[in-house]
């Protein structure tokens, strides 16, 4: 295990390695607020491309630093990502609650209890077995009940508790249920009440499987923005394929226009998040306002910008996807 370092002696590590720094007091100030290791991920890459041995060692960048690679760069960009993720959080906030708010009224017109009895979802999915050896309905019911007993002390779990018996209908019980919760019950569904879905968010014919598959990575892009992990220069993981120009809209359409590389980043999520959001509020400002005047603030930070490491295509501010 390494020894624990304290500050001034990470800083003297860093620039040992040829980071240069220009206010030692702010880069002690950063060291403490932001940690090391956290840090480090934005200093990456400033380092020099690896050697033989690097390679050899399976590491992808050299320890030293490049020729004028700064301190003050790596923290520009760690704030550049901080509110970045506030940005992308409200809106996948929004996403969220519209999305419960559909799959519960919904369902709840089949049954108030509808998540509860296969009966009312699609029953071939529900009974699909996993590796557990439960069903997947079984698997999802364990943990919508461990969410149910997590929110017991909710004014609104509690009064139905006490006066309807601990029934909780669907439309309520959304409430308590978190993203991934929820996209599982999607999958769940009848498919025409998937359809239906999946219409109301903009996606016609059968974009039901479509909008299952952009959930689930955007679930994934909601939980590193909520727990402050590096969105700026990620590689995404469980990547959307590309989608039918039948199902989704003409806005989107250059998504599929990507290569693998600019699929593997995150403006294909940031891309979808802004279609979402709209559906779920055709009033927000988050598309053409709130993100593109966050993502212009990156700039050029040693030769980094939003389209070689993010992504984003040349020139889409110009797309109508961004457009008022």
């Amino acid at each position: 295990m390494k020894d624990h370092l304290p500050y001034d002696d990470q800083l003297a590590k860093m620039l040992s390695r040829g980071l240069t720094s220009a206010d030692r007091p702010g880069a002690i100030a950063a060291l403490k607020r932001i940690g090391y290791y956290r840090l480090s991920a934005y200093t990456y890459p400033f380092r020099e491309p690896p050697t033989e041995a690097d390679v050899a060692a399976k590491r992808t960048r050299a320890e030293n630093f490049r020729p004028g690679a700064r301190l003050e760069d790596a923290l520009h960009l760690y704030e550049f990502d901080r509110k970045l993720r506030a940005v992308l959080l409200q809106a996948l906030q929004e996403i969220e609650v519209g999305f419960a708010t559909k799959v519960g009224y919904t369902l709840g017109k089949r049954a108030g209890d509808g998540h509860l009895k296969i009966e009312h979802l699609d029953a071939s999915a529900c009974r699909l077995v996993n590796q557990d050896g439960l069903t997947e309905h079984e698997a999802w019911v364990q943990r919508y009940e461990k969410l149910r007993k997590d929110a017991k002390d909710e004014e609104y779990v509690k009064h139905h508790i006490l006066h309807y018996g601990g029934e909780i209908p669907i439309w309520v019980a959304t409430g308590f249920m978190d993203f991934g919760c929820l996209i599982r019950l999607y999958s769940l569904m009848d498919a025409r009440d998937r359809k239906r879905i999946a219409y109301e968010l903009g996606l016609k014919g059968n974009g039901s499987d479509t909008l299952y598959r952009w959930l689930r990575a955007l679930n994934i892009l909601r939980n590193h923005c909520a727990h402050s992990n590096r969105i700026w220069n990620r590689a995404t993981v469980d990547v959307p394929p590309k989608f039918s120009t039948q199902v989704a809209p003409e806005q989107l359409h250059h998504l599929n226009e990507l290569d693998n590389d600019q699929r593997q980043k995150i403006y294909l999520l940031i891309a979808l998040t802004a279609h979402l959001e709209r559906t779920v509020n055709p009033s927000s400002t988050w598309a053409w306002s709130a993100l593109p005047t966050q993502a212009k603030k990156l700039g050029n930070v040693g030769g980094m910008t939003l389209e070689n490491t993010m992504r984003f295509p040349e020139g889409w501010q110009n797309l109508a996807l961004w457009k008022k």
